[in-house]
């Protein structure tokens, strides 16, 4: 397990570096080629085709899996079934979706719905439409990919994500840097969904033409089983939408495409660390379910408190790092086109730690299809969010967005989600939540202090202070996560795994470091 783990881990981790890397390079980019405005409206229309993500269904976690379980069972006959049921579902669903979608965006007013002013409505209509086909083709796609997932080779599935996300920003950079605007943009980007995804294909008729997708094997019967539980990961889909592009939405129709680009600069950096908790997350997904199927509970229990501290003590370290570094970070980034508004990236860096404890439950519902409760409550936070979000936004401008998610999250989801991933793993919720929030406070107060330490004593130049900063906080939030975050059985068990995996380290080292060499 550990080592499909590292792999796991290793694409991921490259994946999602080489991501945030390039969507930090893309935002100076974009700046220096286009007006403020016309950047804030396209990242309007990125932010209002992402909802797309919700005709999902949350067919793909649904049918993954089961098509995970079965195929632990060697039953590729029911593989196969689930697998081309749901592929059959994504094709329907793309083709109807993209012409459907592409009479909309000709005879509705798109640009005037989200007050677009900068880019011309008819070339508003026409990326919304080219991003919505984008979008929708990518699910099958996506389906397809997830088969090595399915067969204890998810590092694949994530290459193939990766190959795709590196080179949609490489085409999107070249298309800015040429002077292409936004139309020119939103064209070019299917050009990698087409080629990584035919690649994909082929890739698996060749080394593994047994499970190669076959429509014929879909069933409608197998779609109405897998319905139910992916129904209540597309609500899933859906809150995720409501919350992280809604407040776009009705930022760019309140306050303009300026504010959005604040907003949305903001916000990536400040919940750059929430990507690699879902990296971290996405890795354990396919071992937590095999936990579960197999009725390791003591494990599934140890993993959920080890989790749910690592993800407190890696939100408390970045955040109090970046509470006093943010605002400079964000303008060497965007070259001083945006100045760092401090109070709006330290209210996004309270919702990322106090969401790091929930998030990290999350996954053991999810990754057992026993997730209607925080189908639930995800959705009933999001609207809530975006209820407080646009009453807000007149009055307190763009701080109206993290404002309004702690104030959803808090009502809907601290209590209520972490409360039932303790019921499907059978853990003390009591005994678990009085450890965990007086700890998340102790460790917040400590990486806000070190924060402080470091931006007092750190020297060089910005880069150098920056990781200055970050490694005081750091070294003082691991330390104290240590000692009244973990209990001690699990201090002892780590400690243990790390002796027993000294060997297999070893040699990962050293075959890195001859790759090196």
């Amino acid at each position: 397990m550990l080592k499909r783990l590292a792999k796991s881990f290793g694409a991921l981790a490259a994946g999602q570096t080489l991501t945030a890397i390039g969507q930090i390079l893309l935002v100076p980019v974009f700046l220096s080629h286009w007006s403020t405005g016309t950047f804030g409206e396209w990242m309007a229309l990125s932010a209002v085709v992402a909802y797309l993500n919700a005709t999902d269904l949350g067919m793909n976690a649904a049918a993954g899996n089961k098509m995970l379980a079965v195929y632990a069972k060697n039953d590729l006959g029911t593989y196969r079934v689930v697998q081309n049921s749901a592929i059959a579902f994504y094709v329907i669903l793309a083709a109807v979706g993209t012409g459907i979608l592409g009479l909309v965006c000709a005879l509705c007013p798109v640009s005037s719905w989200l007050g677009i002013k900068s880019i011309p409505a008819s070339t508003a209509a026409a990326v919304a439409w080219i991003l919505a086909a984008r979008t929708l083709w990518q699910m099958p796609l996506a389906q397809v990919a997830s088969v090595y997932r399915s067969t204890g080779n998810m590092a694949t599935t994530q290459w193939i994500s990766n190959a795709q996300a590196v080179s949609l920003i490489v085409v999107t950079g070249g298309v800015v840097l040429t002077g292409g605007g936004v139309l020119s943009v939103a064209a070019w980007g299917t050009l990698p969904v087409g080629v990584v995804g035919g690649c994909a294909w082929l890739s698996l008729v060749r080394w593994r033409k047994n499970l190669a997708p076959n429509l014929r094997y879909a069933r409608a019967s197998e779609f109405c089983t897998l319905l139910k539980p992916s129904l209540w990961f597309g609500i899933m889909i859906l809150a995720i939408a409501l919350s992280v592009q809604g407040p776009v939405v009705l930022t760019s129709a309140l306050l303009g495409g300026s504010a959005v680009a604040l907003l949305v600069t903001t916000r990536t950096l400040a919940f750059l660390l929430r990507q690699a908790l879902g990296m971290a997350t996405a890795a354990l997904w396919p071992e937590l379910t095999r936990l579960e199927a197999t009725g390791a509970g003591p494990a599934l229990r140890r993993a959920h408190r080890l989790l749910s501290a690592g993800s407190v003590a890696l939100c408390c370290a970045f955040g109090g790092a970046l509470w006093w570094e943010g605002a400079e970070v964000i303008r060497v980034w965007t070259m001083g086109k945006l100045a760092g508004n401090d109070a709006l990236l330290d209210l996004f860096l309270v919702s990322l730690v106090l969401q790091a404890p929930w998030v990290a439950s999350a996954a053991f519902t999810t990754a057992t299809n026993r997730h209607k409760t925080l189908a639930q409550c995800w959705i009933a936070s999001s609207v809530v969010t975006l209820g407080t979000c646009a009453f807000l936004l007149p009055y307190v401008g763009v701080a109206a967005v993290p404002i309004s998610t702690i104030i959803g999250e808090g009502i809907a989801c601290y209590h209520f989600v972490i409360k039932d991933a303790c019921v499907v793993i059978n853990e003390d919720y009591r005994r678990f939540a009085l450890r965990l929030w007086p700890s998340l406070i102790l460790i917040w107060v400590v990486g806000l202090a070190a924060g402080r330490l470091g931006h007092a004593v750190a020297v060089g130049p910005a880069p150098l202070r920056w990781l200055e900063v970050g490694t005081i906080t750091t070294i003082a939030v691991a330390a104290t996560a240590w000692a009244v975050a973990i209990k001690g059985s699990d201090r002892w068990a780590l400690a243990a795994r790390y002796r027993a995996q000294l060997p297999f380290l070893r040699r990962l080292l050293g075959k890195c470091y001859q790759a090196g060499c």
